[in-house]
């Protein structure tokens, strides 16, 4: 398993700032969950961009551990993730790795494609985890039949609760590319999210995923991703 260099987790990491949670003052609330297990949703305006970022959050019965499994394999990625076709990784000849995905595209846009890095990121033991997500166009040979998505920001912060339960919020702005009014695609924009937050609750529900828990910790994602649980003397 190769690791990202020091330049992309920088990056990385930098990215963040752009999306993190603390920013919601921000925020506009869209549609307001009505149960614990709703997804609420906040829509704001980007600086330099048409295309809006989109924000929900929800609170799921299941652990940390299973919302983290899920997002890691990118196997099951089509069971969840809206309009995703294939997913799979992609190694350069100098063995740099990105994930790269094809999605159906909405009508009246064609398919898309999407090659990106990832990286877990956890600022102290059994706290938070934050997945995050930045596109990279130009890390895979662009494909005929499917338009590049050229920017992407994407973070998953799940935060563990007291009572077992997990808060995730997913924060994400997206530009689709090619010649797709920004109406379209802000409409895409709000709408993909909750349905791959959707999907996400659906998957953590089956197995293997729904058995990760303190007593059943996936230790090889965490140890691949240097996260650090007491569950696991870390």
């Amino acid at each position: 398993m190769r690791h990202f260099s020091f330049s992309t987790l920088a990056f990385l990491t930098l990215s963040l700032f752009s999306v993190s949670p603390t920013l919601a003052s921000e925020w506009v609330v869209k549609q307001q969950g009505e149960e614990r297990s709703d997804i609420t949703t906040y829509v704001r305006d980007a600086e330099n961009s048409p295309i809006k970022q989109f924000r929900g959050v929800v609170e799921t019965q299941h652990s940390i551990f299973s919302a983290m499994s899920v997002i890691n394999d990118i196997s099951v990625c089509q069971e969840w993730i809206y309009n995703c076709q294939e997913a799979h990784y992609h190694f350069t000849e100098d063995g740099e790795k990105f994930l790269w995905m094809m999605f159906d595209g909405v009508w009246p846009a064609s398919d898309r494609d999407l090659v990106m890095k990832s990286a877990f990121k956890q600022e102290e033991v059994d706290g938070p985890v934050t997945v995050q997500s930045i596109g990279w166009p130009k890390g895979a040979p662009e494909q005929e039949d499917y338009v590049r998505i050229p920017m992407l920001n994407n973070s998953f912060y799940l935060e563990p609760l007291a009572d077992g339960w997990t808060r995730i919020t997913f924060t994400t702005q997206v530009d689709p590319g090619g010649l797709v009014p920004a109406w379209i695609a802000n409409m895409v924009a709000t709408d993909a999210p909750i349905r791959t937050l959707e999907g996400l609750q659906k998957m953590m529900k089956k197995e293997p995923f729904n058995n990760y828990d303190e007593e059943n910790v996936p230790t090889e994602l965490v140890e691949k991703h240097n996260l650090r649980f007491s569950t696991l003397g870390s």
